[in-house]
């Protein structure tokens, strides 16, 4: 069975480690690690600055202290409840989906669930501490929020593709410290995975000249565009406005630099270091027309953005 199931609790405790003056700091710091969950989170919720500091005073610091004794002491063996239904019920809980995770996470207590979309597809958001709170089955709460969800919505299948490919190429970039083998290894999983991805490679920034793209590792048919301008291209302007480019026909693009008579479409995101510097970009073609949704843009990007944190 896939790992659908993930409890975070443990990061929202970190809170407790603060005097209640800073709880508000914790929350931000708890923020950081989970940027888009808890960004999302707090828009369904309408959540300020202010009404985050209000609520963080509405709780005792009791109240605290007995949510984490509770989980401690019991959340392991609720958890494997959950796990054990779920793999029993695989075909009842749609798993070979893909396109759906469960978290398990401390929040406000105001709300059971939440549906949040991410670039790893729906997450299922379970407040662990309004389960607390109001005593509700935190078991019952993941069966019936699953099922509703996919009752609800039918399969995306390019969304579910992208979120397994997602998570392949996360574990690879955080189980190696190599940054050549691990760009060879993104194209790679790229390339032999989505149809419509036909030649995908890496652009890396001139170390001599930093107005120029050289080809780094890709796969698909070779190139006689070893060395690019910024500016020039579709790949140039990338990486000279730091934007990622979507263009869903090449021949409609005034300034595109001929690869293949095959290329009908490209997608390119910029890669940009820490420092606000363009390390590099990815670039892709493909041979359909009009092939890329918003659904690549923010598989692409997410890919980027981890590879920049991890090596950048």
């Amino acid at each position: 069975m896939r790992s659908i199931l993930q409890d975070l609790t443990p990061e929202f405790l970190k809170i407790l480690n603060k005097d209640k003056i800073f709880w508000f700091e914790g929350w931000q710091e708890y923020k950081q690690n989970r940027p888009k969950i808890l960004s999302e989170y707090e828009k369904k919720e309408n959540l300020n600055e202010e009404k985050i500091k209000n609520r963080l005073n509405e709780i005792s610091r009791k109240d605290f202290d007995m949510f984490k004794q509770d989980w401690e002491n019991n959340f392991l063996e609720i958890k494997k409840e959950i796990v054990m239904n779920l793999s029993r019920n695989a075909q009842t809980y749609k798993l070979e989906r893909g396109d759906y995770v469960v978290y398990i996470m401390g929040l406000l207590g105001l709300n059971s669930h939440y549906y949040i979309e991410t670039y790893y597809g729906t997450v299922i958001l379970v407040d662990s501490f309004y389960h607390f709170l109001t005593k509700k089955d935190i078991k019952e709460t993941v069966d019936n929020a699953i099922l509703d969800f996919i009752n609800n919505n039918p399969v995306n299948e390019k969304k579910a593709l992208f979120a397994k490919l997602l998570s392949q190429i996360e574990k690879y970039i955080y189980d190696n410290n190599d940054i050549n083998k691990v760009m060879k290894k993104i194209v790679e999983i790229l390339y032999n995975n989505v149809d419509y991805y036909n030649w995908v490679g890496f652009y890396l920034t001139d170390e001599n000249d930093k107005n120029m793209l050289n080809l780094g590792p890709y796969l698909g048919e070779p190139t006689e565009h070893v060395k690019i301008p910024f500016g020039s291209g579709i790949c140039g302007q990338a990486a000279a406005t730091k934007n990622t480019f979507v263009v869903q026909d090449v021949s409609k693009a005034s300034n595109y630099l001929s690869c293949s008579d095959k290329t009908k479409s490209e997608i390119v995101v910029p890669i940009i270091d820490n420092n606000g510097n363009v390390f590099g970009e990815l670039d892709i073609d493909s041979h359909k027309l009009e092939p890329f949704t918003v659904e690549d843009s923010q598989f692409l990007e997410e890919i980027i953005n981890l590879f920049v944190k991890n090596f950048l």
